[in-house]
């Protein structure tokens, strides 16, 4: 999707930097998530954990399912402000109120998506659906950034501070 016209003022290097650090922090969570299984590149899945291994991870999924949601809903609302910013025309602001909504639609995919890995998560599969949750949200996020994210941040670099 193409947002950029004469109506849309560049972005500033500090609105720039806000949103390539928190691109960069989600990124970091997912991979931390990643090492908190031993197993995640195997398809073992938990079979080779222990007991104490397995309740610690089930423990750490569960606060990332509440820190990572909070995190991409900070995200969202920072970018979506930066954005509100910058588009100053109709055709301009219908790219950003479909921005939005891709948004909330990401947002109730993410809920449905931590729904599943904490039910698979209860039923012992913890490295399953950490592997699962993992490739669905680097798809979904990828497929994001693809369609709106990337043109909006190919902006010249140029910006005001």
């Amino acid at each position: 999707m193409q947002h950029l016209d004469n109506d849309v003022r560049e972005l500033t290097a500090v609105e720039r930097q806000q949103i390539e650090d928190e691109h960069a922090r989600l990124d970091q969570f997912l991979r931390e998530l990643c090492e908190t299984c031993c197993e995640f590149d195997s398809l073992k899945g938990c079979l080779g954990c222990g007991r104490e291994k397995i309740a610690s991870c089930q423990g750490r999924l569960i606060s990332f399912e509440y820190v990572f949601i909070d995190l991409v809903i900070e995200h969202f609302k920072n970018e979506e402000k930066i954005m509100s910013k910058i588009f100053s025309n109709q055709d301009t602001n219908e790219c950003f109120r479909f921005h939005q909504q891709e948004h909330d639609k990401l947002l109730r995919e993410m809920q449905g998506l931590m729904h599943k890995l904490s039910t698979e998560s209860d039923r012992g599969h913890t490295a399953v659906a950490i592997r699962e949750f993992h490739y669905r949200v680097m798809e979904l996020f990828g497929k994001h950034a693809r369609m709106f994210d990337d043109p909006f941040m190919r902006q010249p670099k140029g910006g005001k501070k």
